[in-house]
């Protein structure tokens, strides 16, 4: 009994089936990452994943039931790597700076995240057309992310109101789809742009979505 003990001490390396399951999960993210932006989810495989992950194919099946569920892990941790890019940007906001100015403070972490090639793929290219589940799940995502940039936007607008000829929603995806298309070209391109040009850029695409609206409100007050 002690000498089988000890040998699965010395393989295991004092490691509890705790930690080496997270080690495993962690190290399976990590290779989805690398091989879906690198050859593509169509072209990846339960054992491709494994040997990139360094651990035995049966141990996939222990974290995932199959490619398409690891795919929306990584894009999971990907899109959280973006939106924390932006909620840490919004702590440190002067909140008497102008639109623009914020606009561009939340977008610089957000393109410099967009900047890992990797990234990049999974988020705009791996996950449309696998299937409905994951098709359904990136618009979900994109909207959920569109709302939550175009209303902190908004506070540094004044009051911009939703009349009969407005919806926030469409706004919000017109505004990620403007973003979305732009991070793709830029990744496609091989991000010949500097950053601080598609910064700019797109600062002043959000601040012409919304300060118009701010300007007809003003107006009617006055009026």
């Amino acid at each position: 009994m002690s000498t089988v003990s000890e040998a699965a001490g010395r393989a295991y390396g004092g490691e509890s089936a705790s930690d080496r399951d997270d080690r495993r999960r962690r190290q399976l993210l990590d290779a989805g990452l690398r091989v879906f932006g690198s050859v593509g989810y169509r072209a990846a495989t339960v054992r491709g994943l494994c040997r990139e992950a360094k651990i035995a194919d049966r141990h996939f099946y222990q974290y995932f039931d199959k490619t398409e569920d690891l795919l929306l892990a990584v894009y999971a941790e990907c899109i959280a790597r973006l939106t924390d890019s932006v909620s840490e940007a919004m702590a440190e906001v002067d909140p008497d700076s102008g639109l623009g100015a914020v606009a561009k403070q939340l977008l610089e972490p957000f393109f410099q995240v967009v900047e890992d090639p990797h990234l990049a793929r999974v988020v705009w290219m791996e996950v449309l057309g696998v299937s409905p589940r994951v098709e359904q799940t990136y618009l979900t995502v994109m909207q959920q992310f569109g709302t939550l940039l175009l209303g902190y936007l908004r506070t540094f607008a004044g009051d911009v109101p939703s009349g009969p000829d407005m919806d926030v929603d469409l706004l919000a995806t017109a505004a990620i789809g403007g973003i979305s298309h732009t991070a793709m070209t830029w990744y496609q391109n091989g991000y010949v742009a500097e950053r601080r040009i598609v910064v700019g850029t797109i600062a002043t695409m959000l601040t012409n979505i919304v300060a118009p609206l701010t300007n007809t409100v003003s107006e009617k007050r006055v009026n």
